[in-house]
């Protein structure tokens, strides 16, 4: 087997530049191709890298040189593509939201499975250090059971966003339409922070309730939603997000336990209101994390260096296709929440969604 692991690109967009890039600092990884049905998206991305491109996916798909791919076309295509990819017998990272119903991620874990490929999800935030060194806290009953948590995506996506991205390096309309992207800030954006919630704390959300609307943006997808959850553990959640901002201004995220709180952010800020873990009781501290001395995390490329490592050992990957199916159950559940303005159990969800 190769010293590194073998990778191509199917899709050329926005999040394409970031895969690119993280695939060519990683340690055990390579960018063997490029590919997308845009001719001009695909070679400006090969010429960047020095890798060759081309239109046509069986033409990547059949070099026996890549060992896996990575799904980062648009939203309504990851089924379909990883499906292909994985009966070729590559291994797939698919970018998020991995499907746009369970129908779709039961079939790609099928095609997958079937051909003894390995799939994964690109929930990369895990990889933050804070996120991390919470997820320890947490394991270790810093701030003791977890009573409470609290998402804030508020941001500000410029017009541009929605016809070419934050790169503005293609044109594109996929993420205004609804059938095409699935959602919008939600299903964009907040997906991300409920995996690493779960991923840190080890909770499952059980029901949401939420009310979504498009208020200041011309799109079909929502730019403002709220809910309220309730975990596995009891512990209640909410979330507030938008798209449509002004300033911006997350309030980040927070985990309350009966014995302490933490808020996810660089620093990572911890309050016990007893003496446990080296932290002093009743006041706040910032956790210094070493790794981020002097120098930039790319949580991405760490997220690849585990994933060709997991899979050159035969072990499974480190974000599960479990993980994906799970936010894209929620994704359902909160719309079909919205929807008929009414709490929906995830077990309720779990029939194939719209």
């Amino acid at each position: 087997m190769p010293a590194k692991m073998r990778f191509g690109i199917i899709g050329c967009g926005d999040i394409a530049i970031q895969e690119a890039e993280a695939l060519h600092t990683a340690r055990n990884a390579d960018l063997v191709m490029v590919m997308d049905v845009n001719r001009v998206y695909a070679e400006n991305l090969g010429k960047e890298y020095g890798v060759p491109f081309t239109v046509d996916l069986k033409e990547l798909l059949g070099r026996k040189d890549i060992d896996a791919v990575v799904v980062s076309a648009p939203n309504h295509l990851h089924a379909s593509l990883t499906i292909e990819a994985g009966e070729s017998g590559k291994h797939v990272v698919v970018e998020k939201p991995m499907a746009m119903d369970r129908k779709e991620v039961d079939s790609m874990i099928h095609a997958c499975t079937k051909s003894g490929v390995k799939l994964s999800v690109a929930y990369c935030l895990r990889y933050w250090p804070w996120i991390r060194k919470a997820r320890e806290l947490i394991q270790r009953g810093t701030i003791g059971e977890i009573t409470s948590v609290m998402i804030s995506s508020m941001s500000m996506k410029p017009d541009a966003y929605w016809s070419g991205g934050y790169s503005k390096r293609v044109t594109t309309q996929w993420r205004r339409d609804r059938k095409k992207s699935g959602g919008g800030v939600f299903a964009m954006n907040v997906t991300h922070f409920l995996d690493y919630l779960t991923y840190i704390t080890g909770l499952e959300v059980e029901r949401i309730y939420a009310e979504y609307d498009t208020l200041a943006t011309d799109v079909e997808v929502e730019d403002t939603i709220s809910a309220v959850l309730r975990h596995s553990n009891g512990a209640i959640g909410c979330i507030e997000a938008s798209s449509a901002a002004p300033g911006g201004s997350d309030l980040g995220e927070r985990i309350y336990g009966t014995e302490g709180q933490i808020i996810l952010a660089a620093p990572l800020r911890v309050y016990v209101i007893r003496g446990k873990a080296g932290f002093a009781a009743e006041q706040w501290h910032d956790v210094k994390l070493p790794e981020l001395k002097n120098k930039w995390i790319d949580p991405r490329r760490m997220y690849f260096e585990e994933f060709a490592d997991s899979v050159r050992k035969g072990e499974e990957p480190p974000v599960l296709p479990e993980d994906g199916r799970r936010g894209v159950e929620l994704i359902c559940a909160a719309y079909q929440s919205g929807e008929a303005h009414v709490p929906v159990s995830l077990q309720a969800s779990r029939s194939p969604g719209p």
